[in-house]
């Protein structure tokens, strides 16, 4: 349980705005030409995508009400009111927002991004899981895959007159954030496997997930920024099936997050301390903490309601989808969740605050906060 004085500095943290109050916004865009790292390259799911899964194949694009808090109220591919996670944790390091999409580039975008020129892109797609088997979008695999093809032609490019050591360079210094999980657990729960497949559930997603990092270290990462899996059983639409019919969350979801949480905490110890990735540093931010304590003291952040969704039907707005023809709340800075699933743009700046710069006792982010690790040398 937190302790009263973590509580006590976690209120004032939130009430003060975090890191982007609005001196330090205003700060951070009067100096977007400093950035704190040379690039962010981003992978995961929804919670981070900033419009790759617009540009697939019979995919249906987002439609507002997605995106009507972002600039121009435009649909971004977002799954969002407005800005997601990625953006604000890009904006804490000097940067406009997110990275754009990689399916987005055109051939004057992706000849920047190739020379190293391009702040970095962002890989990420909604409905994308640890496993391959998750999701019929883009593979968390196929997403390092283009990352590998950016690398390659990063090299290759001779018009930009990059080397193999200036681009490792680059890359070593840059922020690669990886936001997944949360589609493994959904199909886990969907599929009503038993309780005596949890511990192989387990033991496949950090087998993946072990495999993931190998894979973007021998391309050249060295800070990983890692966001673990929040608390599913509190979204509104696990919530709306809770089988007493309440409105609380659902703990057998909870805790499945939780146990792979557990693991993926052990899971980066050890590859950080088994020597064989030098120069490998981590920081493990924790939507799970933030959101559980949203949940708990929802008055802290400014928020009227944490259970239901701001845009949908049904409910708790979460029996009937986010679409066109959707009713969506007014107070939307209020809401924790936007849809059925995914948090509203004020969640993801409060969430970013906390593990980009909260005090690590507070729990948001271990075993160093995203700040001190982009600050490390």
């Amino acid at each position: 349980m937190m302790s009263l004085r973590v509580m006590i500095l976690m209120v004032a943290f939130l009430l003060s705005g975090g890191v982007l109050g609005s001196s330090a916004a205003a700060t951070a865009d009067a100096r977007e030409a400093v950035h704190l790292v040379p690039a962010v390259y981003v992978f995961g799911d929804s919670t981070v995508d900033v419009g790759n899964n617009q540009y697939l194949p019979g995919n249906s694009p987002l439609q507002l009400p997605y995106g009507i808090d972002f600039p121009l109220s435009r649909p971004t591919g977002r799954f969002s009111n407005g800005y997601n996670v990625a953006d604000f944790i890009a904006k804490f390091l000097g940067f406009k927002r997110s990275p754009p999409a990689y399916l987005s580039l055109t051939p004057q975008t992706s000849r920047l991004l190739m020379r190293g020129r391009f702040r970095g892109a962002s890989y990420a797609s909604g409905g994308s899981g640890i496993l391959d088997t998750t999701g019929k979008t883009i593979t968390l695999t196929k997403q390092i895959e283009y990352f590998a093809a950016t690398k390659s032609n990063m090299v290759t490019d001779d018009g930009g007159g990059n080397s193999s050591s200036v681009i490792d360079e680059l890359l070593s210094k840059s922020l690669f954030l990886i936001s997944d999980g949360g589609n493994d657990m959904f199909a886990f729960l969907t599929q009503k496997r038993p309780p005596s497949e949890v511990p192989s559930f387990y033991a496949d997603m950090l087998s993946n997930y072990t495999r993931h990092i190998q894979a973007l270290y021998s391309l050249g990462a060295r800070r990983f920024g890692i966001l673990d899996v929040p608390p599913v059983g509190c979204v509104p639409s696990v919530r709306v099936l809770s089988p007493t019919g309440a409105n609380a969350c659902v703990e057998s979801a909870n805790g499945l997050a939780r146990g792979f949480n557990d693991g993926l905490a052990s899971l980066m110890a050890k590859l950080a301390g088994s020597g064989a990735m030098p120069g490998m540093s981590y920081s493990i931010g924790s939507p799970y903490n933030v959101v559980s304590y949203l949940t708990a003291n929802p008055e802290a952040a400014g928020f009227k309601d944490v259970a239901s969704a701001c845009c949908g039907g049904g409910r708790l707005n979460a029996q009937t989808g986010c679409t066109p023809n959707a009713t969506y709340c007014g107070n939307r800075g209020e809401y924790l969740f936007w849809d059925g699933v995914h948090g509203t743009q004020a969640a993801s700046r409060k969430g970013a605050a906390a593990i980009y710069s909260a005090p690590v006792q507070m729990g948001f982010a271990s075993p160093i906060n995203f700040k001190q690790l982009v600050s490390a040398s």
